[in-house]
């Protein structure tokens, strides 16, 4: 029984003391509420900003109202317009401006120029390709059959893709009964085209004569081989790539004007003509970036037309644009270019460029639906002779998506997934993006007819004129146009955008930062404080209200002196003493 009264007891104290802590949670909300008011007012009289010391003046409430409607006011079209600059700034980080409009055209590289002749295939090296394959005895096609089969080659290039099946399969079966086997169409096309050692009759160079040799390298075109001055590229066909390649010089814009730039003497030779790919005679030259592989889809090119009996003057404007290395903490997506060093494409090797990204994809795209990857393209890296070459045989698949590999759409941004989808015709390169260093050219082409005859001329010195033609690519203007890309805002130009909003409505500075933290400094403080002095007073006030129990002597000392014998003879001392 005493058991269960000592539980009821112990009970309605843990009921005591949870009203106390309840009562005490009230009073500390309501003297923490009691600071924040206090501090409050003291912070609205003697802030820094604009019109708060009238929310805290003697005022009547009614005024207080109207200033609490005015401040709330103000403070929300503070914010809206915060908002919208920050989200300006989120959402255009990068922006493209100019530089200069007089960038020294002399510290710019000299493009790349490609000297394609119309004739895609010499008369001369398919008739003795053809009497080869002739006194082989392997056919019995005259050579002059065999010649024609031969001209069906021409049928590989871009250009054109339209030819007849039956003869396909003849080229096809005539080449692999005369190699005996699997044959290699890129030496073949190689062979057949026209040479530039006799294409290419005299050159000069910044007001130099020099060997045509030296200048120009026969390299792989979007036109197939084509003469190529100033190309700095690793060779076409690398079976191994290297880490480090060395690196290939590149000639510079040295001085201006028609003297100082390259001046070539071509030969046409008309009687040599067996595959054109225009109807017209004479070369198609290209204009592009040392750097890049010449390649019209890739945007980077400019054609000219030279045609024999006639002076080309290719007057080059170029445009340069480089970014700043602030942005490259953006993604890809927002920036929207790729610095050189960042990406290597598997076309490449070495560095990323535009060109070599999109005609990456459209390998990849070629070999994935026709299984094969035309001879034009250079191959670097074992992954590009997994494929084998196209022939005469996939001519069929070749023409079929012939228009699809024209239209390119790179790096589709998500927004515009809805008009453009992935089903539509063309090739999606969604990972190409422009250099984030770059040169683009533009030229302003003129021609001047020669008459035949010998000339007596600073480059034509006793030349004798027939069908030939000289070409002139050269800069004139001595300034350029040179574009920046940076981030639109620094931090500091963002944040002084942004304090310069609010002091115009609210006054605010960084004063004002320093007065809030002083005044949340205060209210922690005196916060911390007041709650020690109020745990304090509750815990008194437990001490004091727990009951008073009656002690007895009994209950004083232990139970083992209880059963003792002094302990028996010390109480009936006590209980004589308590009768007298």
């Amino acid at each position: 029984m005493w058991i269960e009264g000592d539980w009821i007891k112990s009970k309605n104290q843990v009921t005591f003391t949870t009203r106390n802590s309840r009562k005490s949670r009230a009073k500390f909300h309501c003297s923490f509420c009691k600071v924040v008011l206090k501090y409050l007012k003291f912070y609205c009289q003697y802030s820094s900003l604009v019109g708060v010391k009238y929310l805290a003046s003697s005022r009547t409430w009614s005024e207080r109202i109207v200033w609490i409607v005015i401040h709330c006011v103000i403070i929300s079209s503070l914010l809206f317009i915060v908002h919208s600059s920050y989200l300006a700034f989120v959402t255009s980080p990068i922006l493209t401006s100019m530089d200069s409009d007089d960038y020294h055209t002399t510290k710019l590289d000299f493009p790349g120029i490609a000297i394609c002749s119309i004739n895609r295939i010499s008369r001369k090296s398919a008739s003795a390709m053809a009497d080869k394959i002739f006194h082989a005895n392997v056919t019995n096609l005259s050579a002059d059959e065999i010649l024609t089969l031969l001209a069906q080659l021409g049928n590989l290039y871009a250009s054109e893709f339209q030819m007849d099946e039956d003869r396909n399969e003849e080229v096809h079966q005539l080449l692999t009964t005369y190699h005996k086997g699997d044959y290699d169409i890129t030496d073949i096309m190689k062979t057949l085209s026209p040479q530039c050692s006799i294409m290419l009759l005299k050159c000069k160079l910044h007001g130099r004569v020099r060997n045509c040799s030296s200048l120009f390298a026969f390299r792989k075109s979007q036109d197939g081989f084509c003469c190529i001055f100033n190309y700095a590229r690793e060779d076409d066909d690398i079976p191994i790539m290297k880490d480090v390649l060395e690196p290939i010089k590149v000639h510079k814009v040295y001085d201006l004007g028609i003297d100082r730039g390259l001046s070539v003497l071509l030969e046409p030779f008309l009687d040599d003509y067996l595959y054109p790919m225009l109807p017209v005679t004479g070369w198609k030259i290209l204009i592009f970036d040392p750097y890049d592989f010449p390649d019209v889809t890739s945007g980077g090119v400019m054609e000219i037309l030279a045609i024999p009996r006639s002076e080309t003057y290719v007057d080059v404007v170029a445009s340069s644009f480089f970014s700043t290395k602030a942005i490259e903490g953006y993604p890809i997506a927002k920036r929207k270019c790729i610095f050189s060093k960042e990406i290597r494409t598997l076309y490449g090797g070495t560095s990323y460029t535009y060109s070599d990204c999109i005609v990456d994809c459209k390998i990849h795209d070629i070999q994935k639906i026709c299984g094969c990857r035309p001879f034009m393209y250079p191959r670097r890296g074992k992954h590009e002779y997994t494929f084998r070459i196209c022939n005469n045989m996939d001519m069929e698949c070749l023409a079929k998506y012939k228009t699809k590999w024209w239209i390119v759409f790179p790096h589709e941004d998500k927004n515009d997934e809805e008009n453009i989808p992935n089903n539509t015709w063309g090739l999606h390169c969604n990972n190409c993006y422009p250099v984030c260093e770059d040169i683009s050219y533009d030229v302003l082409s003129a021609k001047s007819y020669m008459s035949q005859g010998r000339y007596k001329t600073d480059f034509l010195w006793n030349v004798t004129v027939k069908d030939q033609a000289i070409l002139h690519v050269f800069f004139s203007k001595y300034g350029s146009l040179r574009l920046k890309q940076d981030v639109a805002y620094y931090w500091y130009e963002l944040m002084s955008d942004i304090g310069s909003i609010c002091g115009v409505f609210i006054g605010f500075s960084l004063i004002s930062v320093v007065e809030l933290l002083y005044f949340f400094t205060l209210i922690f403080r005196e916060m911390l404080c007041k709650r020690w002095v109020i745990e304090d007073e509750s815990r008194k006030k437990e001490i004091q209200s727990q009951p008073i129990r009656t002690i007895y002597w009994n209950e004083l000392l232990p139970r083992s002196w209880q059963a003792a014998p002094y302990y028996g003879h010390l109480q009936k001392t006590i209980k004589k003493r308590t009768r007298y």
